[in-house]
């Protein structure tokens, strides 16, 4: 399955986490260039089209997940992941923007409940709208199975100043395919940084979008 959206950016900060994506040159950037592929994402978490939703038409996603930017399905993919997790009380809102200076990319902006969950839930809502724009070729995504791997990612990690390792997490292999290269994918980025939020510069905002 060919790569579809590359991190080439990450940045935790005090309260968000923004990541920085790359849509790959042959991949659409709007949702309703591939209707099929944007159907494949509804059918596997038909509770999206409830997220409420700012800044594009209508008040909620259903009103514009047929065409808005695959960038901003991702957001809500990875929101939608998230409250599946049940690891937080807060709500959680997302909000992407393009980044002008360069082209097919964009910045979704998180909030930093826990920065190994955020980008884990990142990591899989990229796997998942991989597959679906990609013909759907391959394992259907399992999404039980990824946000229960997310739970004992998050659940499993030592505690600061331990050193249990992690073997738990890696003992459910239905609950854990998803995530054979989630250190690779986060660890090798040059540009993974820790910041406080204001040293982040967010760009021209496209749109305000609030699950």
């Amino acid at each position: 399955m060919a790569q579809l959206i590359d991190i080439t950016r990450v940045v935790v900060g005090t309260e968000y986490l923004t990541a920085t994506v790359h849509i790959s040159d042959d991949g659409p950037l709007m949702t309703s260039e591939d209707l099929e592929g944007t159907t494949r994402v509804y059918n596997l978490l038909p509770t999206i089209i409830e997220h409420a939703c700012a800044g594009d038409a209508g008040m909620t996603f259903k009103d514009c997940m047929g065409d808005t930017e695959v960038a901003h399905l991702l957001e809500h993919v990875t929101v939608e992941l998230l409250a599946r997790s049940n690891l937080t009380d807060e709500v959680i809102a997302g909000r992407t923007w393009r980044e002008l200076a360069y082209e097919r990319t964009y910045s979704i902006q998180l909030p930093c409940i826990d920065d190994v969950l955020v980008c884990g839930a990142l990591s899989s809502a990229i796997w998942i709208v991989t597959w679906a724009f990609s013909g759907g070729v391959g394992a259907v995504p399992d999404v039980d199975a990824t946000v229960k791997g997310l739970v004992q990612l998050v659940e499993t990690l030592p505690i600061e100043g331990g050193d249990e390792p992690l073997d738990s997490f890696y003992e459910d292999d239905a609950a854990t395919d998803e995530f054979d290269d989630f250190d690779s994918d986060f660890d090798d980025h040059d540009d993974y940084d820790e910041q406080n939020d204001d040293e982040v510069d967010r760009g021209p905002s496209m749109s305000q979008k609030i699950i």
